[in-house]
């Protein structure tokens, strides 16, 4: 006998019942398998700026670019180190130092800032009389002329490249560390046209213009109260200086005194296209020898009379450099009070 027999009449109905709702029961739907969701799509990395991040620090990256190719020990001429120098001879490194002032004047200039040590600041080997040209002054030629934020304060880019490679040994490199406009206070003003340094080494001057001074006073920012940043920053900028600074300052530039300003103005294929147009035209006897694109604020460029160029075609060349103006930031400014608009 089954069990259901055994039960009693009442219980066997209630089995009944619930038997046939059991199986009146739809089938069961099937759950939608989850939808993964897809990942971030990683930032953009603007044009000209170097991806992955890198591993090395600011200074083992500035090295490693300055060196790139040299055997070892070379010989060294680094211009204007003052208290940041990249190569220091007290550090093992076959270093000979250029500036305008001798190590107590430099000492002298940089005493009110608090974040620099007059430890920092080695001697000066070669000092340099006003508007004495280095290769005159300097009898001595090298494997590694190195300009480290130099190049955009020159008022002839074409003529002090010449002088650089005067002092370059035959096989020499001149090593280029130079801002990123994109990502430095000169982030507003236009980069330098290939007419106006033909033009500067055509009519060369000692001085800045009155022009020169006046955009970068105009133009001038920072971004979160800093006057450099890395690609990819967010926030608002501000001017560094307001109209009446601005009016001032091009009226002192009218006299025949030297006032250090940004003069040229790059972004890392632009100043490679320039370079290998000069080269091209005759201007120049430098070619690129090696590039790193942009990390943090600067940019790194070795050029040599042994050099192969840019090994891309100028069209492409010009098109990378273009890119570069295409992948900038949309600004934001912080507001400021009228009275503070003139100061």
């Amino acid at each position: 006998m089954a069990i259901k027999d055994r039960l009693p009449p009442d219980a066997r109905r209630r089995m009944g019942r619930i038997k046939r709702a059991v199986l009146d029961q739809p089938e069961p739907r099937p759950r939608p398998a989850k939808k993964k969701k897809a990942p971030k799509p990683a930032p953009k990395v603007p044009a000209g700026v170097a991806d992955p991040k890198p591993t090395l620090t600011r200074l083992e990256l500035r090295r490693q670019s300055v060196l790139a190719g040299q055997g070892e020990n070379p010989s060294i001429l680094e211009i204007g180190p003052a208290h940041n120098p990249i190569l220091p001879r007290r550090e093992g490194y076959d270093t000979r130092n250029v500036d305008y002032l001798d190590r107590a004047g430099l000492i002298d200039k940089y005493k009110d800032f608090s974040q620099y040590s007059p430890d920092d600041i080695e001697d000066v080997d070669y000092v340099l009389p006003p508007g004495a040209k280095m290769s005159e002054e300097i009898p001595d030629r090298f494997d590694v002329v190195l300009a480290s934020h130099v190049l955009e304060h020159t008022t002839s880019l074409i003529d002090f490249l010449d002088e650089c490679a005067r002092l370059t040994k035959p096989e020499g490199v001149v090593a280029l560390v130079v801002p990123d406009h994109r990502f430095c206070f000169d982030r507003f003003r236009p980069r330098t046209s290939l007419g106006a340094i033909i033009d500067a080494s055509l009519d060369p001057k000692g001085v800045h213009s009155v022009g020169t001074m006046t955009e970068f006073m105009m133009n001038a920012v920072r971004h979160r109260k800093s006057t450099s940043w890395a690609p990819g920053h967010r926030g608002d900028y501000d001017f560094l200086h307001g109209l009446d600074a601005a009016k001032a300052k091009a009226e002192e530039a009218k006299g025949e005194t030297y006032i250090d300003v940004h003069h040229w103005i790059f972004s890392p294929n632009h100043l490679r296209l320039l370079l290998s147009d000069l080269h091209d035209l005759g201007y120049l006897g430098l070619r690129e020898w090696s590039f790193h694109p942009t990390v943090g604020h600067e940019f790194f460029l070795n050029l040599s009379p042994a050099g192969d160029g840019p090994g891309i075609a100028r069209e492409e060349l010009l098109m990378l450099a273009d890119a570069e103006q295409r992948d900038l930031d949309v600004p934001t400014f912080a507001q400021r009070e009228p009275a503070e608009a003139q100061s």
